[in-house]
């Protein structure tokens, strides 16, 4: 797992970055860039809150018999 915290981190320097960015292509990239960082750390800390299980696993490969 990766820290939550790094990846918004990473996130806010992307977002900043495209702040003094001139190119809009570029400036887009990076805006696209601090999104998915953002998108990374919600689903860590929705994994780091409902951790799989063995039991959870058995019961999901049960329902599709």
């Amino acid at each position: 797992m990766t820290d939550q915290a790094d990846l918004l981190r990473r996130a806010a320097e992307l977002n900043d970055r495209a702040d003094h960015e001139e190119d809009v292509e570029v400036r887009n990239r990076l805006l696209k860039m601090a999104d998915y960082y953002v998108q990374i750390a919600n689903n860590e800390e929705w994994q780091a809150a409902h951790p799989t299980s063995i039991a959870s696993l058995t019961g999901l490969l049960n329902r599709s018999d």
